[in-house]
């Protein structure tokens, strides 16, 4: 009984690490993350915008916005120089979200959590015993290799 204690304990103590890890890793990552989204949101609508002016205005919108201001080059070469560099802005932002697969890593992490303190509930209030959820130990952290 003693031996079994023990165990338990050495497994309780093994999931509140694990979920403080995984707590530090979103801490960490989900600010980048959520800045990386807004970026290609705000990023892609200000490249739809400054194309939708001249597109749907045509001469007369250039010309509107050449009276109201004068930048030393033509209004639709600035407009495209900026919409450009936006939308390149745009799948750098998208390519860096995809390539470092943020969204999922996030999802297993907080899914992890959650499932550890469901487990680490149901030992402390003996309603699982150790031989039942140390395989589930370690299924769980299997789920989040990258933390």
């Amino acid at each position: 009984m003693l031996e079994n204690k023990h165990e338990e304990d050495v497994l309780l103590t093994k999931i509140k690490t694990k979920r403080q890890e995984l707590t530090d890793y979103l801490t960490k990552y989900k600010p980048r993350h959520s800045r990386l989204i807004n970026s290609s949101i705000t990023f892609g609508a200000l490249t739809a915008a400054l194309t939708m002016g001249p597109g749907v205005g045509g001469n007369e919108f250039i010309n509107t916005i050449s009276n109201v201001v004068s930048f030393g080059i033509p209004v639709w070469q600035l407009l495209c120089v900026v919409a450009a560099i936006l939308s390149i802005a745009t799948v750098i932002v998208n390519g860096m979200l995809k390539s470092q697969n943020l969204t999922s890593k996030i999802t297993s992490a907080q899914s992890c959590v959650s499932k550890l303190e469901g487990l680490e509930t149901l030992l402390e209030l003996r309603q699982m015993d150790i031989k039942q959820a140390a395989p589930l130990y370690t299924q769980y952290i299997s789920e989040v290799y990258h933390v």
